[in-house]
């Protein structure tokens, strides 16, 4: 497994436990819109990071480290955000 599979593994395993964790906010009804707004947040930039892979590797071009770096760090940023402010 190379580092974009792996990379893309996660992000989808973080985008599985992320909808889960808003789904069951909502059904117990106590979610808030901010902590929403930040999953939903969390949903989107792992999605454009999957995204921007797939095309590098279906175009057989190379990935820049710099914009994953900078979308993990804003992941990490996102998801330190919700334990901080909601």
């Amino acid at each position: 497994m190379n580092q974009n599979e792996l990379l893309v593994t996660v992000l989808v395993i973080l985008q599985l436990v992320s909808t889960n964790y808003l789904w069951g906010l909502d059904a117990a009804n106590s979610v808030s819109q901010a902590r929403f707004a930040i999953f939903l947040a969390v949903d989107l930039l792992s999605f454009a990071m999957i995204a921007y892979i797939y095309r590098k590797v279906a175009w057989r071009e190379r990935t820049y480290r710099i914009w994953l770096l900078i979308g993990s760090f804003g992941l990490v940023l996102l998801l330190v955000s919700s334990l901080i402010f909601t």
